[in-house]
């Protein structure tokens, strides 16, 4: 099993349990006191299957495509624009628009390149970051310097991985 795999898997049972607990302790304390010490108060078995539901609900790939496409029509740009401007090749961008149905996950910086290439202000970035599973972090010196460019409409992916090397002596965007 590859790590992403077990990842997921932990997650998966994490969140099993996370609501399994939050289901018994709600359904307990809607018992008002009637449960004694060491008696067990399940939830009703309908309100378990919603939540198993639920769980099988939770799905280990985002769709990160459709916000992309949003924006490419928004800011009037061509997929192939898109990805040549962002310095992201052809393959992973076919990666990142069948992701739903692979797996695929693109990178942190990915995402960051196409976010800049597409002149996306902080929020649209955090939330494009979000759907994906990332997040910039005011603890990482490459994210505030990204952060503080976007906020001020800079967007030269190239200027920005540069000045990052600068102040951190490590490759951000293109690693």
């Amino acid at each position: 099993m590859t790590n992403d795999k077990r990842v997921i898997e932990n997650l998966r049972a994490h969140y099993q349990e996370i609501i399994s607990n939050y289901v018994i302790t709600a359904y307990a304390t809607s018992c008002h006191g009637l449960v004694s010490a060491g008696m067990v108060c399940t939830p009703p078995l309908s309100s378990l299957s919603t939540i198993k539901n639920i769980v099988k609900s939770f799905s280990n790939t985002c769709d990160l495509y459709p916000f992309i496409i949003k924006y490419c029509e928004k800011k009037n740009i061509a997929e192939n624009e898109l990805y040549k401007k962002a310095h992201v090749s052809k393959t992973v961008f076919s990666k990142i628009r069948s992701m739903k149905d692979t797996g695929y996950k693109p990178g942190k910086s990915t995402i960051l390149c196409l976010c800049l290439a597409l002149e996306l202000n902080n929020k649209e970035t955090e939330e494009m970051l979000n759907i994906a599973g990332y997040s910039l972090s005011g603890d990482i010196i490459a994210d505030k310097i990204v952060s503080y460019c976007i906020s001020r409409q800079y967007y030269d992916v190239y200027d920005i991985e540069n000045l990052i090397l600068e102040k951190t002596g490590g490759a951000y965007l293109y690693s």
